[in-house]
């Protein structure tokens, strides 16, 4: 049949079934198919990606059909709506016999008109596109774009054939983004009309908490009715001013003041109730004058997930007072992260039947890791009883135990609250119970007079202040994602920072009081990365600390994200956040220690698959010696974000070697002048008089470009600057700007007299000029460029610019040994200068490319080193340039595999030697369109040349996939290294991407490969 053909092609004959048993999937799978049955998605199967773990995540939605006719339309449209609020899954599969329609689940679903609504019209709009089965060119489209290879490798984001899908995917229109913006275009209209935003954040919540009841069958016609006749939802009530007051002050009694406070003189107008039921029905398009079908709405909150309740309430709430946000340095937590932490330290595979763990989140927010984290300890309650837990009180016993929070804000904390009973009520049957019920207090707030009764669980306090009554508390786990920042710090955190010797960092006593709250337990918290990079002492100070009095077990470095696009497969932060890194650590040394750090560090933010979340590539894993990282002035971070093993090694022999510049000219002070320029006068200096203004002309800092800059840079001002002395500073000196010039560092010859601004760095050679010009070379060139970007502690983090003391962590290569060489740099560079004067620049990347082989050789670099560093150059810093249009992306060149063949075998048959026995390699010819490439090494007991097979790789990566399913191992995930061995022969597959088939990535794999055989494996 055309369908087993179709589904078979396209790979996905192991999508699983919706009417599959419990018993025959992993957990993961189990709990999503019994939650997309419960919700009624009327899809036949789903496709799951599975990680190592075995946390299993959904990819693609399918379903058959035997016609697309009306009614066939009709569902489709109802099945988009709830894949749209589900969130989790981008692309709906829907087939016949004939063809197969693609949907985009990102988009916003048909607004339902009651009449002359053309549903083949309007599902156009959510459809990415139709295929015909019978057009074989189609079909190959098909396979290339949306097959399951295609899906697990993420070539949606990647292939230029793929630009058109990318293209209807809009990120922003998801269902938390648009809910969101609904809120917020709805809070603007009340704004307008008078209300205070307060009292509108009180009004959207407990709207927001109403409809999350009510969709998950938490209340009812009966609760209704009591407040209005025939009432039979919350929408019911909106129409009656007063039966809505009547509901509001039933609910805060029911939530003990936890949730719903009613303030005196609260007033509302039926108008106004009315754009709230529209934002809640409809969104905040312009369909006022369309009349809808009845009881239809476009949220659906049975299925959107209570942990986004806090994604959407901190997003609304820092959109309508933004200021909040500079003030606390709080930013909400995808849930994404809080998964993908929460996956590490509390697993819900049936194996783990442990619920007694005591939860903290000290900057606990609205909720989202409290939230999760209980939902898991049921999950483990029913792992050890075997059953369901639908019992109010074991319920409200397991949340009261284990689960706290620190929150200072005291809405979000309500949130928190709201969240927590929502979750609880969840797991009640019938989930009407509550209603007879006493929900447990969980706020601790003194401040807040409208509690009827303190709780103890989540406690509205300054975190690091002395809090006696929760640090009396041991905790087994503290997670969360602390506040960060270094402005208007609280007084508390600024003794604490002092006390400890830390910098006045927002973060830095969080992480180091976790250990207090859990002196035994386990701790993940979320930081921001210039904690393990910044070289100020203070830094240091909490690095050594970090790593030599605590036990760190990992570290996930994330700060590429904040380089995502807002539309792009990647995003998971909102908004342009700083640079992240999660690190999981505990107070004491475990029974078996490690000698090594496990390091994520991903190059780049675009996604390798389509599922919602975090995935990370077998490149982006070093394994860190755990000596070295004790260092406080290690640069091991900095250099395993970009680069690995090899790298760091040539770092250490070339700072070990050398001298560095700033060595060079702090002991020779009567040879060199270095300084910053003219800064604008501070506040103190204006108080005191003490400025200059300066009637020499300024070189313009944006105006400088390598090697020469001319006169038309200068300008002249009036502004008042702090005294700078720049009188050392004669012609010609040497100017290097923070800056980057097309990606390369910008150092220039500046041949008139004139001053310059602190974004730039002045150096002077006052033995002899030829000096100013090598220095010049040295830092425009390429080895500067791979040396600077893995050492710089904010180049690739925080923005990419470079401090004047990182300059002069360069190598000073003057010696007299190679003084003919340096000769013929400055003689090089006197010929780009001339070159740049006369306008004839297509003389100039040969002569960089001399100054770069001289450079190597003063340096002593090997050709295996020189090749390491262009690697780096070209592919991994790359990726940080130019993104989704990186070239490391791109699939591999037709004498890539080849290459990467000769290099591996010549390195494996290294270690073979003597042993009469040697690797040789089959490579296969492939098209740029196949996600996937892959050699073949072979034991044969003769050396022989590269091999290259006719067959279709795909042919074999078919018997490969059967090969490991058979064999019950996890399906090919294709960002992780598969080196999959049968017989004589290793196949080692990878993605179709020139930086995974690189000169450089050959030796490392080679060093895996032999690194395994020693190890038996």
């Amino acid at each position: 049949m055309v369908e087993v053909s179709l589904i078979d092609s396209l790979r996905f004959d192991r999508a699983i079934s919706v009417k599959s048993k419990s018993k025959e999937l992993l957990e993961s799978e189990s709990i999503i198919i019994t939650e997309i049955n419960k919700k009624g998605f009327n899809i036949d199967s789903v496709y799951f990606n599975t990680d190592e773990a075995g946390n299993s995540f959904p990819a693609v939605f399918l379903k058959k059909v035997k016609y697309f006719d009306e009614e066939t339309l009709q569902a489709i449209a109802d099945i988009h709506r709830k894949i749209w609020n589900y969130k989790k899954v981008l692309f709906l599969y829907v087939y016949s016999e004939t063809e197969i329609r693609i949907y985009n689940c990102s988009e916003k679903p048909l607004v339902k008109a009651k009449e002359n609504f053309d549903y083949a019209k309007e599902l156009q709009s959510v459809e990415i596109k139709t295929y015909q089965l019978s057009d074989k060119k189609e079909l190959e489209e098909l396979n290339t774009l949306f097959s399951r290879i295609a899906i697990d490798s993420g070539v949606v984001w990647t292939l230029k054939e793929a630009q058109f899908i990318r293209d209807k995917i809009n990120l922003q229109r998801r269902v938390d983004k648009y809910l969101v913006a609904s809120l917020v275009n709805t809070a603007n209209q009340l704004e307008q009309q008078g209300l205070k935003i307060d009292f509108i954040h009180k009004i959207i919540l407990r709207s927001l908490f109403l409809l999350y009841l009510e969709d998950r069958g938490a209340t009812d016609k009966k609760l209704y009715s009591k407040f209005k006749k025939g009432a039979t939802s919350y929408f019911d009530i909106l129409d009656d001013v007063n039966a809505t007051y009547q509901l509001y002050e039933q609910l805060e009694e029911d939530f003990n003041g936890n949730v719903f406070t009613i303030e005196k003189n609260e007033k509302i107008s039926a108008g106004q109730l009315q754009l709230i039921k529209k934002c809640f029905t409809s969104g905040y398009d312009n369909i006022s004058q369309v009349s809808l079908f009845e009881n239809w709405r476009l949220f659906d909150f049975s299925i959107i997930q209570i942990e986004l309740l806090s994604e959407i309430y901190e997003n609304f709430l820092f959109k309508t007072d933004p200021d909040s946000k500079k003030k606390t340095g709080t930013y909400y937590t995808p849930p994404a992260l809080v998964e993908f932490i929460l996956n590490e330290k509390l697993p819900t595979n049936k194996a783990e039947k442990n619920y007694s763990v005591r939860i903290l989140d000290p900057s606990c927010g609205s909720g989202i890791f409290l939230v999760e984290s209980f939902k898991r300890l049921v999950k483990r309650y029913e792992n050890h009883h075997q059953k369901k837990l639908t019992d109010f009180s074991k319920l409200k016993k397991l949340l009261t135990d284990n689960i706290f929070g620190i929150e200072l804000h005291p809405q979000a904390i309500k949130v928190a609250a709201f969240s927590l009973y929502l979750a609880l009520v969840d797991n009640l049957d019938p989930k009407t119970l509550w209603q007879k019920k006493k929900l447990p207090n969980l706020i601790n707030n003194p401040n807040d007079l409208l509690l009827k009764e303190q709780g103890k669980n989540l406690f509205c306090r300054d975190t690091i202040a002395q809090n006696k009554e929760i640090e009396d508390i041991e905790f087994d786990l503290v997670v969360g994602n602390p506040p960060f920042g270094t402005n208007d710090l609280s007084t508390s955190v600024r003794n604490y920072c002092d006390k400890h010797g830390f910098a006045k960092e927002m973060v830095l006593p969080f992480l180091h009081k976790a250990t207090t709250f859990a002196p035994n337990g386990e701790i993940a918290l979320i930081f921001n990365t210039k904690v393990l990079t910044n070289t100020e002492d203070v830094y240091q100070n909490f690095r050594k600390w970090l790593f030599t009095k605590c036990y760190v077990e990992k570290v996930f470095n994330f700060s590429i994200l904040r380089k995502t696009k807002k539309n792009f497969g990647g995003q998971l932060f909102d908004d342009a956040t700083g640079p992240i890194s999660i690190v999981f650590y505990q107070k004491d040394l475990p029974q078996k220690p490690g000698d090594t750090i496990a390091y994520y560090a991903p190059k780049t933010y675009i996604k390798s698959n389509v599922i919602e979340g975090l995935s990370i590539d077998f490149t982006d894993l070093k394994y860190l010696p755990r000596e070295e990282c004790q260092k406080p002035d290690t640069k091991i971070w900095k250099i395993a974000m970009w680069g690995n093993h090899s790298d760091y090694d040539l770092y250490k022999h070339i700072s070990q070697k050398f001298n560095t510049l700033s060595e060079v000219f702090e002991k020779n002070p009567q040879k060199w002048v270095k300084g910053t320029g003219l800064l604008k006068a501070s506040t103190k200096n204006l108080e005191n008089n003490n400025t200059q203004r300066t009637n020499a002309k300024i070189i313009d800092t944006k105006k400088i470009v390598r090697y020469y800059t001319n006169v038309s840079a200068l300008y002249t001002t009036d502004k008042l600057f702090n005294p700078k002395e720049f009188k050392k500073f004669t012609p010609p000196f040497l100017l290097v700007k923070e800056g980057q010039q097309d990606w390369m560092y910008c150092a220039t010859i500046i041949e008139y007299k004139a001053q310059f601004l602190k974004s730039a760095f002045g150096i002077k050679s006052l033995e002899n000029d030829s000096y100013n010009k090598i220095i010049c070379a040295l830092i425009n060139s390429n080895f500067a460029k791979y040396y600077l970007s893995l050492i710089s502690s904010s180049w690739g983090i925080e923005r990419e610019r470079i401090q004047p003391n990182e300059i002069l962590m360069l190598p000073y290569i003057i010696n007299n040994a190679d003084l003919k060489l340096l000769t013929q740099i400055a003689n090089f560079v006197d010929n780009i200068i001339h070159a740049e004067k006369e306008g004839v620049l297509n003389e100039i990347p040969q002569i960089e490319k001399a100054i770069d082989d001289i450079i190597f050789n003063v340096l002593k670099i090997e050709n295996r080193e020189r090749r390491q560093i262009l690697d780096t150059i070209t592919f991994s810093l790359d990726l940080l340039e130019n993104k989704e249009k990186s070239t490391a992306l791109y699939p591999v060149l037709k004498n890539q595999p080849t290459e990467y063949g000769t290099i591996i075998c010549k390195e494996l048959n290294k270690f073979l030697e003597r042993q009469n026995l040697f690797v040789n390699a089959t490579v296969y010819n492939i098209t740029p369109f196949t996600p996937l490439m892959m050699i073949k090494l072979s034991h044969d007991s003769a050396k022989k040349d590269i091999s290259v097979s006719n067959e279709l790789i795909d042919a074999e990566l078919k018997k490969i996939d059967q090969s490991l399913w058979e064999k019950k191992s996890q399906n090919i995930y294709f960002r992780k290294k598969l080196n999959y061995i049968t017989g004589n022969d290793i196949y080692i597959i990878r993605p179709n991407q020139r930086r995974f088939w690189s000169k450089s990535m050959a030796i490392e794999d080679a060093s895996g490969l032999i690194l395994e055989i020693l190890n038996g494996n």
